[in-house]
Formats: C-alpha cells, structure tokens, sequence
C-alpha cells in the first residue's frame, strides 16, 4: 500500500467517523421525545432498523458515538503510519 492510498483511506476514515458523530448527536438531542411508538434509523440512506422503540434511542446513539470514536482513532493510527513510513523513507 503505497503512501497515497494511506492518506485516502485516512481521510475516507475521518469523513466517516465525523458522520457516524454527526448522527449520534442527533439522536442523543432527539432523545425520547418522538412522536408514536419510535423511529427509523437510517444512516447514509440504509436503513438501520425500521422501529427503534423510544427507549433504545439513547443506546442507538451511544453506539454512533462510540463507533465514530473507534474509527476516528483508526484514522489517527493511519495519518501516524504515514508520518512514520515518510520519516524512514527519508533519512535513508
């Protein structure tokens, strides 16, 4: 995996994890106040689940949270490898 394709997959992995961020924020200020027996959960267009009751909602977005850190540290580990892989390639 040459050094560019490491930067795309990082910043794809930032994009996403600011996504993932994004919509657990939305459903944590959503909260439980909705409108009959719950809600859908989409996320880029899929659908996650059809009715989520509104007491899952708050642990629905707990795990966009949580998920979205795990990626975002996965895209540090990324931008890390590469700054690493540039530093032995140059004092050579």
């Amino acid at each position: 995996m040459n050094t560019t394709s490491r930067w795309i997959i990082a910043v794809i992995l930032f994009l996403f994890a600011v996504l993932l961020f994004n919509k657990g924020l939305d459903l944590r200020s959503l909260g439980t106040d909705v409108d009959g027996d719950g809600i859908g959960v989409y996320f880029f267009a899929m659908e996650i689940n059809d009715r989520v009751p509104e007491e899952s909602i708050p642990s629905y977005a707990n795990g966009f949270l949580i998920s979205s850190f795990v990626v975002f540290i996965i895209s540090i580990l990324f931008v890390w490898m590469n700054l690493k892989f540039r530093n032995k390639t140059t004092v050579r």
